[in-house]
């Protein structure tokens, strides 16, 4: 389906950029068909397979919801939305789009463009209480300074940046459709401190070491190859200061080709999620854990939180 150039980018931006998008997306495209078709012809890394399941695994069956517990599974997202903490920052977060909405400016789908027809009430539902559960537990403060990895034009990072804190974006405009133009151009209208960094993190973050405060990446991590995901596992520990707390919220999903990248992560897997996440990154679970994987096995959708030791070492 083609797609009309008012529906793929923000009437704002302008036709330089979209040529430019356009140009970067065939040159992605042929390079990930070549990725592609060189993967199928080499025996499969061993890295990108499941495991062995090495956490609870309930397969969707009845389970309390684990109310203490931050570091969770969102099979009883419904209970949590009722939740008048969880309600409240859902409802903060609808009145941001509504806001934005009314000025006229863009944010992002669960699909990572700016197209109606990939805006589908299910996965958005389930986006909402990704950001609401993450904002709520990693206690975002007027003043910090936060990194948000691959999150351009998102309404969580949009709400970061609301909420008075500094914010980076280190995204690359997978779906070439001007994300991080966009993000540059709400931030200005709305007159947030709002930084969106064009870049691959297949290269080191370019920040010092301990220089934010907060770290985030929402269903990010799952996308990426598995040695580059445990790269910029090291990245976000070296970036984040001692005492800051990274919030992630990962996918799976069993229908999902298995040739450059896996089919992502889930906590019935947490061998594999301690690997390529927690092990690299040098941090430490934050916060009350449940691990019990309460999701059907085809699908998945979880939160956890990580923390650098407020202790320096000499």
């Amino acid at each position: 389906m083609k797609d009309r150039a008012c529906e793929r980018y923000p009437v704002y931006l302008p036709a330089l950029s979209r040529l430019q998008l356009q140009a970067r997306k065939v040159y992605r495209q042929t390079t990930t068909r070549l990725q592609e078709r060189q993967a199928k012809r080499r025996p499969l890394d061993p890295l990108l397979a499941d495991g062995d399941v090495t956490a609870p695994w309930i397969d969707g069956q009845p389970s309390p919801n684990p109310l203490e517990a931050i570091n969770k599974c969102a099979r009883w997202m419904e209970e949590d939305f009722q939740r008048p903490d969880i309600k409240a920052i859902v409802d903060e977060i609808q009145a941001l789009k509504a806001e934005l909405t009314r000025r006229g400016l863009r944010c992002t789908n669960t699909a990572g463009n700016f197209l109606a027809r990939q805006y589908h009430p299910e996965t958005e539902h389930g986006k909402l209480w990704e950001d609401a559960w993450v904002l709520r537990h990693a206690g975002i403060a007027a003043g910090q300074t936060v990194l948000d990895v691959g999150g351009a034009s998102t309404i969580f990072s949009f709400y970061v940046a609301s909420r008075g804190c500094k914010v980076v974006v280190v995204d690359n405009d997978w779906a070439n459709c001007g994300t991080l133009l966009n993000a540059s151009y709400v931030a200005r209208q709305m007159g947030w401190t709002l930084d969106a960094l064009d870049r691959d993190v297949s290269r080191p973050l370019p920040f010092p070491d301990g220089h934010f405060d907060r770290v985030f990446s929402i269903c990010v991590l799952e996308h990426l190859p598995n040695r580059l995901r445990q790269f910029l596992m090291q990245e976000i520990g070296r970036v984040l200061a001692p005492g800051g707390i990274a919030g992630f919220t990962t996918d799976y999903d069993d229908t999902r080709p298995v040739l450059v990248t896996d089919k992502g992560l889930r906590f019935a897997y947490k061998a594999k999620l301690e690997r390529d996440v927690i092990q690299p990154s040098g941090l430490s679970v934050y916060g009350p854990a449940h691990w019990v994987d309460a999701c059907p096995k085809d699908t998945f959708l979880g939160a956890f939180f990580l923390q650098k030791s407020s202790i320096v070492s000499r």
